[in-house]
């Protein structure tokens, strides 16, 4: 099949990737495939979920599961609420001097969202040519009285949890592979560990996984996690990034692994110096 469909694509189609000509030819098998792909969310250190403050707005249990999960979580945060007002795109523009090249650029968007600092601008043809102004808003309680922050006003831990938990918000709702690089940055320890026993809890009974990448080392936890599971990432000489399960070493009873780990026994660490930190 594949020298077919060698033969058969045309010159300007040549770096097309295979499992789309396959898709494209009405391969049913290669359909499900690449629909298996197209499910795979990947949330990285930079990755803010897509409109989420719209998202919000529309999604009344969505925002209550995010308020409930961060007072839970003791961030000072025990209510998420979506504030929307009609502005004069420009008059903001200029309270915030955006760049004149930027604000010409947005100005040609007829219809869509922009988000600039966690501000998130509907644009919309209409008579009046005004523009809708979508904010997260996370209300504390200080000295007893409620104060309301916007997004870009909270810590970077908060921040990087409400990427997250649309995440657990979803499980069970679908069947979904995440792939989350560095799910610990900005994130205290307890926190990446309650976020995974949750995912983990939520995901048992049905299809949806998570490969992630972390540098928090207390998250090798073998009572909660299995050696297989656990995969070290380590640089060569030659500078190649490395692969190596953890179910390679063997680990003795009653081993303190976190110990060993180091002390180089598993590899992946930094050598300072030329040579690795032992704990002692």
């Amino acid at each position: 099949m594949a020298e077919v469909l060698k033969e058969s694509i045309q010159e300007n189609q040549r770096n097309q990737l295979f499992l789309s000509k396959l898709q494209e030819n009405g391969i049913k098998k290669a359909e499900k495939i690449v629909e298996w792909f197209r499910s795979i969310q990947v949330i990285f250190p930079g990755t803010k979920v897509r409109a989420l403050p719209v998202r919000m707005k529309a999604d009344e249990e969505l925002r209550t599961y995010i308020g409930r999960m961060l007072e839970r979580m003791d961030t000072g945060v025990f209510e998420v609420s979506v504030a929307s007002d009609e502005i004069d795109f420009h008059e903001i523009a200029a309270k915030i001097d955006l760049p004149r090249a930027l604000v010409e650029e947005i100005e040609e968007i007829k219809n869509g969202i922009v988000n600039l600092a966690g501000k998130y601008f509907i644009f919309g043809e209409n008579k009046k040519k005004r523009t809708m102004l979508i904010q997260l808003k996370l209300t504390h309680k200080l000295n007893g009285r409620v104060v309301r922050f916007n997004i870009d006003e909270e810590s970077d831990g908060t921040q990087r949890l409400l990427d997250l938990l649309p995440m657990l918000f979803a499980i069970g709702k679908n069947e979904t592979v995440y792939l989350v690089d560095e799910i610990d940055r900005s994130l205290h320890t307890k926190l990446s560990q309650f976020l995974l026993a949750e995912f983990a809890s939520t995901a048992c009974n049905g299809g949806s996984q998570i490969l992630f990448t972390a540098h928090d080392i207390n998250l090798i936890n073998l009572h909660s996690v299995r050696q297989d599971e656990i995969w070290f990432i380590e640089k060569n000489g030659r500078g190649e990034s490395i692969l190596r399960p953890f179910s390679d070493f063997e680990i003795r009873e009653g081993q303190d692994t976190l110990k060993a780990y180091l002390c180089g026994r598993f590899g992946a660490i930094p050598m300072i110096g030329g040579s690795s930190i032992c704990a002692q």
